[in-house]
């Protein structure tokens, strides 16, 4: 009997809904809720934010930095070709080429300006301005945007292409870019760049 009654009173209990966990056990709900909701967060914040750019994409071939060089290289080794005259008259090479022309004045910044004309640059057709100072020489050249294809609206990039400094930019129908060498390793590409920035606005449609 005394049996029997210890297993009514057992029976008569109530059963408890939760049992009592311990801290870790917590610990371990709290992480999983803010691990949801963190991931919640990031496919919401990819869903709204913009298409990702990613500029690797868009660099300029291998083939276009090495036909500049040459086509800077060549021009370096002929004496008295292009037509010398004030700077501002190689805005008349658009008339050939069919697109604007970088026409950097950079006889303000010391340069010899030692005159301009079309060339062939790879496949594409160019204008090039020639600059020297000292041992330094520089070509300023206005290719077609589509060498640059995919690159967005006045998309910078520069490079050091086998001790050749090259900045330049996208912008309308063209790709200007300034290419610079010397005999001695004195022209540097961050001046390369910095002229760029100063002259950038100096294209003209002739």
């Amino acid at each position: 009997m005394a049996l029997k009654a210890g297993g009514d009173a057992q029976a008569g209990n109530p059963i408890p809904m939760f049992r009592r966990r311990s801290p870790l056990y917590w610990l371990a709900v709290a992480a999983v809720l803010v691990l949801g909701v963190g991931m919640l967060g990031y496919q919401i914040w990819q869903m709204n934010r913009g298409p990702v750019y990613d500029p690797s994409r868009f660099a300029l071939s291998q083939s276009l930095y090495k036909a500049m060089v040459d086509a800077h290289s060549a021009r370096a080794k002929e004496v008295g070709t292009g037509d010398i005259g004030p700077v501002a008259t190689a805005a008349n090479l658009s008339q050939s080429i069919q697109r604007p022309v970088f026409v950097a004045d950079l006889t303000r910044d010391g340069w010899t300006y030692r005159g301009a004309g079309v060339r062939n640059v790879g496949s594409n057709t160019a204008a090039q301005l020639y600059f020297t100072k000292g041992k330094q020489a520089i070509s300023v050249f206005s290719l077609p945007a589509s060498t640059a294809s995919g690159a967005r609206e006045d998309e910078e990039y520069d490079k050091d292409f086998n001790g050749s400094p090259i900045a330049g930019f996208t912008h309308g129908p063209g790709l200007y870019c300034i290419v610079g060498s010397s005999e001695d390793d004195s022209l540097p590409l961050a001046e390369v760049k910095r002229l760029l920035a100063a002259h950038r606005g100096e294209i003209s449609k002739g």
